[in-house]
């Protein structure tokens, strides 16, 4: 071991090379974790004003024969601190003798409370869409916001936050709220990778909508005028795949001069699962598929972005292997990467914290070390799995 300031042309480039690179990464997350807190802190005020002029409001829930999980929901949205007039429509998947008990017990107390269903005979096409277009149909109001059996509504002033930016006037037609597991319900195996994931997806479509280039929404927490709806003649863009409903429709009629997104606490919607890896694994595959068919989306960034983490940490291997005796190169790589680590970790961090997300610590770097290949093995299972992606399937 020795110590030389006489480093080697190859050397010199390989930690420039991996500096670039540390810099490129965190400069990504930086900006993505920038638009979450900035829209996170502003919507949090936005919730203590006083004096907001709400207009009706039709809630939509989607069902798929779910009694007991339907009937939790259904108690926070009926019990809504919402100061207009509410109605909410439930559009269950067929007929179900438990489904209907639920809603009439339930219409005892909440007679603004409605139940529809799609027909049981019906096939070769997406079922969901159906649904959702029957209770859009079906609402009374001009207003609809969509949330699905599985989320779990966390505050009774969440209409109230989805539904403001409506009041405010102006060509507001579209809401887009956040949803994801939150961490007092994930707590199975592999949560902290779930979280992680679900923060650089977050960061793509939700840092996407904040910056004016909405393309995407949750079904679990999303609003929208029936007006935009009809316009749009509905789903019929995508009549012949499974989904697409909150990301392909929404790419449709949402832009930036008609959208506006909701991140107060009280708007953030949990959601459920029996299996959450399963779960996030399902879905993920869907949103492969189903952005394929979206023209107006960020394609490059996050791939860039994902990718100059392991290849900074590859430029300064190589860097110490072509001069492993200099402890001069050692400490300048030890640097790089300490540079590297800490700023992925603390932006990281600021990201779940503004998304309600589990806070992780040390494992946030070895995550986003390895998202890119995560994300590969995704892709390749989405292009070559065998999954129910379009109506004949």
């Amino acid at each position: 071991m020795h110590f030389s300031l006489d480093i080697e042309f190859t050397v010199v480039i390989l930690l420039c090379a991996a500096l670039l690179l540390a810099l490129a990464a965190f400069m990504y997350a930086a900006v993505q974790t920038r638009r979450l807190v900035r829209t996170r802190r502003f919507c949090d005020l936005a919730d203590m004003e006083e004096g907001t002029a709400f207009e009706p409001v039709t809630v939509v829930i989607y069902s798929q024969d779910e009694a007991e999980a339907l009937e939790a929901l259904l108690v926070s949205v009926l019990s809504q601190d919402y100061p207009a007039p509410v109605e909410v429509v439930v559009v269950n998947e067929g007929d179900s003798s438990e489904i209907r008990d639920l809603v009439t017990r339930l219409q005892i107390t909440y007679p603004n409370l409605y139940l529809t269903f799609t027909p049981d005979g019906a096939h070769s096409l997406s079922r969901k869409k159906l649904a959702l277009t029957l209770g859009i149909k079906a609402a009374r109001y001009d207003t609809v916001v969509h949330t699905a059996v599985g989320a779990r509504i966390r505050s009774d002033k969440w209409l109230r936050s989805m539904m403001r930016h409506f009041a405010r006037g102006g060509e507001v037609e579209v809401v887009i709220g956040y949803a994801a597991a939150l961490p007092d319900d994930d707590t199975a195996s592999g949560a902290r990778c779930r979280a992680f994931d679900a923060t650089m997806d977050a960061a793509r479509w939700f840092g996407a909508a904040v910056a004016g280039q909405p393309f995407r929404a949750s079904e679990y927490n999303v609003a929208y005028r029936r007006e935009a709806f009809f316009r749009n003649k509905g789903f019929s863009r995508s009549l012949n795949l499974h989904f697409g409903d909150d990301d392909i429709f929404i790419s449709e009629i949402a832009h930036e001069g008609n959208t506006s997104v909701e991140l107060s606490d009280n708007s953030i919607v949990g959601v459920l699962s029996p299996d959450y890896s399963q779960a996030a694994r399902q879905a993920s595959l869907r949103r492969v598929f189903t952005e394929g068919h979206i023209g107006r989306r960020p394609r490059v960034w996050r791939t860039v972005a994902a990718a100059c983490v392991p290849l900074s940490l590859a430029a300064l291997v190589a860097a110490v292997c072509l001069d492993a005796g200099n402890a001069f190169v050692i400490a300048l790589a030890v640097g790089i990467l300490a540079l590297l680590a800490g700023s992925i970790t603390v932006t990281w961090r600021s990201a779940m914290r503004a998304l309600n997300l589990r806070v992780l610590g040390a494992a946030i770097f070895p995550l986003a070390l390895t998202y890119i290949w995560r994300r590969a093995v995704l892709r390749t299972r989405a292009r070559f799995g065998h999954h129910k992606r379009y109506t004949w399937d």
